[in-house]
């Protein structure tokens, strides 16, 4: 039985798949059916049901090879998906009127250590940026952006005086892959000043590479106000 055509999108999909899963009428090793069988079933297309077994692959649940087809994980191991917002999006889902200010913006010369961090020329060259967000007018997260000039063709500092990067970068580069952490640090002198702390002060910070297939995006450091917590589950 297919599912509705109201719920027949690839989160439906997901939890009916799981459902299967978790129920036992797929049990581990079980190879379960091609994607062109299960978008007829469920009366989508390939790419609908595509998307919903990437995400159970993340999730650990299915084990998917390119010409072996998709099993059930023998030993599910669950990893807890990390969401990547938009900023301003995420500080009015938490009930808070969003404030935007750009610092600054401009074409920069990537710091050493960065640039051999990314496999990259000591002398490559970033549309750096640095912008403040507020929660009803009080500093809630700065960024610092680095993004590869051919990568965000297009995106000037007068673009970014009225629209956030991420919004820019959703909009006409999405990423496809990221590499992020999490490290709770002592907020350098700048960003303290930024968020109106005092210096050292306890901050939450995320470190994220992205990429557009195997083309490098940029590197963001995104600084979160004492206090800030992170919600994430499967």
């Amino acid at each position: 039985m297919t599912l509705s055509s109201a719920k027949t999108d690839w989160k439906a999909i997901r939890r009916d798949l799981l459902g299967r899963i978790q129920s036992g009428v797929w049990k581990p090793g079980d190879q379960i059916p091609r994607e062109v069988e299960l978008a007829a079933h469920y009366d989508c297309t390939r790419s609908t049901v595509g998307r919903a077994l990437r995400d159970l692959a993340t999730a650990g649940f299915l084990d998917r090879k390119r010409k072996g087809g998709t099993t059930v994980s023998a030993n599910p191991v669950r990893k807890a998906p990390l969401e990547v917002p938009i900023i301003s999006e995420a500080i009015r889902k938490a009930g808070y009127e969003v404030g935007y200010q750009l610092l600054r913006a401009g074409e920069r010369q990537l710091d050493q250590t960065a640039a051999a961090e990314l496999g990259l020329p000591d002398a490559a060259r970033f549309l750096s940026i640095e912008a403040l967000y507020l929660a009803d007018g009080t500093p809630y997260q700065i960024e610092h952006r680095w993004l590869l000039p051919a990568t965000v063709v297009g995106l000037t500092p007068e673009i970014l005086e009225e629209m956030p990067a991420d919004e820019w970068l959703l909009r006409n580069v999405p990423l496809t892959r990221a590499q992020i952490m999490i490290e709770a640090v002592h907020a350098p002198k700048d960003v303290a000043d930024a968020l109106q702390i005092a210096p050292d002060s306890p901050s939450l910070l995320i470190r994220r590479t992205s990429w557009r297939a195997t083309q490098l995006i940029g590197v963001l450091h995104l600084y979160h106000a004492p206090g800030h917590r992170l919600v994430t589950g499967i």
